[in-house]
């Protein structure tokens, strides 16, 4: 019996063009058309560019009304979830203004202090202190249930920054 190889490779490479469009088609038609539809009815943020890979979903939103974003934001983080079950997934905001975000660094540790020990209110004053010692011309907190959201401008520059607020549970043991 004599092999021939010409028909055993086209059959393998017609194998793998098959095994890895169906992938490509099933991401483009089932995960990322759905999702830029979804963004593109988003009045609160627009889309700046997203990758899909087998494992990742990265998504760069943004933000152009501030207030209300949190709610359209709870339900992105809902569709991206039912979309792209078992996939790790991030929402970055662009609106990154490097000076807000000096700012923003230098404050980081009050803020995450108060998020940590759900001390909420505490949030609009340290923000209040912000915008009085850098001379911002907006600095907000929104929140809901799972995330803070905090807004900064001055003139034409913003940042928009979503931190997680609930911390899972930890058991405090003593070792002796």
């Amino acid at each position: 019996m004599k092999v021939r190889a010409v028909p055993i490779l086209l059959s393998m490479l017609a194998t793998i063009t098959l095994l890895f469009g169906g992938w490509f088609l099933y991401q483009k038609m089932q995960v990322e058309e759905p999702l830029r539809s979804e963004i593109a009815e988003m009045k609160s943020a627009k889309l700046v560019g997203m990758q899909v890979s087998q494992e990742q979903l990265n998504v760069q939103l943004e933000v152009t009304d501030p207030e209300s974003f949190p709610v359209e934001y709870r339900e992105l983080t809902t569709e991206i979830k039912r979309l792209a079950p078992g996939k790790a997934w991030t929402v970055e905001m662009t609106n990154q203004d490097p000076e807000l975000t000096a700012i923003w660094a230098t404050g980081i540790f009050d803020l995450t202090e108060a998020i940590e020990l759900h001390q909420y209110s505490k949030i609009p004053s340290l923000l209040n202190d912000w915008k009085q010692t850098h001379q911002l011309d907006e600095a907000k907190a929104r929140m809901d249930e799972q995330h803070v959201f905090i807004y900064l401008k001055r003139g034409n520059a913003d940042f928009y920054k979503v931190v997680p607020r609930l911390v899972e549970e930890r058991e405090v043991t003593a070792r002796g």
